[in-house]
């Protein structure tokens, strides 16, 4: 067995634990990190930028970013179903946490549009061609280390200890190899990424969520583990989620998402009907929702060369900047080879094998195929209001259609905790001593994640990582 005494302890060395860490280190506080894999990071070494409001690089460019609109559009996206306060203040440290991030190290050069004709843009870039989630780890690790936060990798987090009040004390972690890791701690904050690996708890908390429709897409399946360990110390659970899903997509043929991100194809059900406008395909949330509606979560994606060509002539977006390889154009035509032999595309020389690779009535498909190209034809879409710019009829030479579904990123959602992220009981009490900060903790998405505000994930995780500890920090020093 191993011991250790510290005045705050972090579970979880990813984004919101990293800047819990150097927050509390910058207070002067003495600060252990826990981290389950071999390396700190988690699923912060992901994300392409930052979401911030106010921030320096905005003024700069004169984006005006104002609060108190985006505060409103965020809460009316949810139907006020969230925590307002929680969001006001995640808000309100958000550009301050870009001029944080940047005195440490981080090379923000820019803040972009995530989807078309986005405004005001508000996802901070790096100039780096490496992810700024990697570059914000690499910065914040850097920093933690430099003022003597002690981290212990490979090391997982297990059970919380409390005393006979119920007032955390620190908590019981285990390492790869089997070593029991007593560490005695005056403040501890929980930020172990989410529990997007744990069917169980998926199960519970996403009632009418069926996983076998999803694929599990890019990043780390945490267990849930802080989420857990905080349930069983006393803290309650907030009541809405959001599961972050993205469609269409596929898995095994990286290349063809550079096709399934655009607008210009058609989309059909099992039925050979079209049940959606493209055009949502920029909102990745949306779009998931109206593919897995459908009859056994299926879907396929139809296009002629025309609306391939249109596909490849655009400029990438950000979110095929973020998952797509450059190369992927590139690797474009074997893929497709590839798909077609392993039956998970086709490319159809009437609407016979098509439906044929559907597996609907051909009359179905013939139907809608006439309507959507008569929409197309007269630049208005009668049925889901797509817009114009995105109407291209399909041709009559052979169409492809690829068969594709969702996949799923990462959860939202978790602990109650108040505006200092300090976790709360069932009756809306402080657990004592025990914060929440990333992913595990509830009150910022509801039902769905919010594109709009993009970049919030990474950036809600990195400020309330930084407000837990600093938070945190103030207690133990001057207590």
């Amino acid at each position: 067995m191993e011991q250790y005494t510290t005045q705050l302890l972090v579970i979880g060395g990813g984004a919101s634990g990293l800047a819990a860490a150097a927050a509390a280190a910058e207070k002067g506080a003495r600060v252990i990190v826990a981290e389950s894999m071999a390396a700190v990071g988690g699923n912060g070494l992901f994300p392409r930028g930052v979401f911030a409001v106010d921030s320096v690089l905005q003024r700069k460019r004169l984006i005006f970013a104002d609060t108190d609109e985006i505060f409103t559009r965020c809460m009316e996206y949810s139907h006020w179903k969230i925590d307002g306060r929680l969001v006001r203040r995640l808000l309100d440290k958000s550009g301050d946490t870009i001029s944080w991030l940047m005195d440490k190290g981080v090379d923000f050069c820019d803040v972009v549009h995530h989807t078309p004709n986005q405004a005001p843009e508000v996802f901070h870039i790096t100039s780096a061609e490496e992810n700024a989630g990697s570059v914000v780890i690499r910065c914040l690790k850097k920093f933690c280390l430099e003022h003597g936060v002690t981290l212990l990798t490979h090391t997982r987090g297990k059970q919380l200890t409390q005393d006979d009040h119920g007032a955390v004390t620190g908590a019981i972690c285990e390492k790869k190899d089997g070593t029991e890791v007593h560490i005695s701690a005056e403040r501890v904050i929980i930020c172990t990424g989410g529990f997007s690996g744990n069917q169980e708890m998926i199960r519970k908390y996403y009632p009418g969520f069926k996983p076998e429709y999803v694929a599990k897409g890019g990043g780390m399946r945490h267990p849930g583990d802080g989420v857990r360990m905080a349930l069983e110390a006393g803290a309650d659970i907030e009541g809405n989620f959001a599961m972050e899903i993205a469609a269409p997509k596929i898995q095994g043929y990286a290349a063809l998402n550079l096709i399934l991100g655009k607008p210009y194809h058609m989309w059909l059900n099992r039925f050979g009907q079209r049940f959606a406008s493209e055009g949502i395909v920029y909102n990745f949330a949306q779009a998931a929702n109206a593919c897995l509606r459908q009859p056994e979560g299926k879907m396929w994606v139809v296009f002629g060369q025309r609306q391939l060509d249109q596909a490849l002539s655009d400029g990438r977006d950000m979110i095929e900047l973020i998952h797509i390889d450059p190369k992927a154009e590139e690797q474009l035509p074997q893929t497709m080879e590839k798909a077609i032999a392993d039956g998970v595309m086709v490319k159809a020389e009437n609407t016979d094998q098509l439906a044929a690779f559907i597996g609907c009535p051909q009359q179905a498909v013939e139907a809608s195929l006439t309507e959507y190209n008569v929409f197309c034809r007269h630049g208005r879409d009668a049925m889901f209001a797509k817009d114009r710019r995105y109407l291209t009829p399909l041709g009559d030479g052979p169409l492809y259609a690829i068969r594709a579904g969702a996949d799923m990123l990462i959860t939202h959602g978790g602990v109650r905790v108040n505006e200092y992220f300090q976790a709360l009981n069932d009756q809306y009490q402080q657990v004592e001593n025990l914060y929440i900060a990333g992913v595990d903790f509830g009150g910022v998405d509801a039902d769905e994640y919010n594109v709009e505000m993009s970049g919030h994930g990474f950036g809600f995780a990195l400020n309330s990582g930084r407000m837990a500890g600093e938070h945190a920090a103030e207690a133990v020093l001057h207590q």
